[in-house]
């Protein structure tokens, strides 16, 4: 796969959590659609790709996206997108650089948005999916505004959410209780934290 050899070892440590989910919480008859966010070098959708009818990836970085379609280009049921999830309907650029003073080391996906650019953000919901069993989130801080985008796919799909919640939601102003607070709404509850990804199921999610 083209990348670097770190973050491709960050990719695999982090694909160990979402094939745990994938066992544990998504039968293998509801394993129709799954919606993954961010891209990075496409070592998440190359998995899902085998597991779901079809995937929906999203990266905005233009070098990481460039890098993630080359990887997965013999998944044809994976649907790339270089735009970032959101909310709020904007344009954006990318910034890889870090926002503390600890010895975090640097590596190619750790890219966040800000406002200003050429790369449009999407809603979740902007995809008017027939149905969604999964939806994997790990944008850096932007896992909340993506769920906001993503209010009618929650309430008419209920799929499985798994959301990264760390210190980079704390960067962007927002307490780390707004994702379960949010998703409470529509019926969900945590139900197992693997690393630093949060699992969410609806407990009454529909026969979809």
């Amino acid at each position: 796969m083209l990348g670097s050899a770190l973050e491709l070892k960050w990719n695999r440590k982090d694909l160990e959590s979402l094939r745990t989910v994938v066992e544990r919480y998504v039968p293998k008859d509801k394993r129709r659609v799954a919606v993954q966010a961010g891209g990075c070098l496409g070592v998440f959708a190359d998995y899902l790709s085998s597991r779901f009818g079809a995937v929906y990836t999203f990266e905005p970085d233009t070098v990481m996206f460039r890098k993630m379609v080359t990887n997965i280009a013999d998944c044809l049921n994976v649907v790339p997108m270089q735009a970032a999830l959101g909310n709020e309907r904007r344009m954006i650029h990318t910034v890889c650089d870090l926002r503390n003073n600890d010895k975090t080391v640097l590596h190619e996906g750790m890219t966040r948005t800000e406002p200003g650019g050429h790369i449009p953000t999407l809603r979740i919901d902007d995809l008017g999916l027939p149905c969604c069993n999964l939806i994997y989130l790990d944008i850096e801080g932007d896992e909340y505004a993506a769920l906001l985008g993503a209010l009618t796919t929650l309430t008419d799909h209920k799929p499985v959410v798994v959301c990264e919640i760390n210190r980079g939601i704390d960067y962007r102003g927002i307490s780390r209780e707004a994702i379960p607070v949010h998703l409470a709404r529509f019926g969900y509850t945590q139900v197992e934290k693997l690393r630093s990804d949060y699992v969410f199921v609806c407990k009454e999610a529909k026969d979809v």
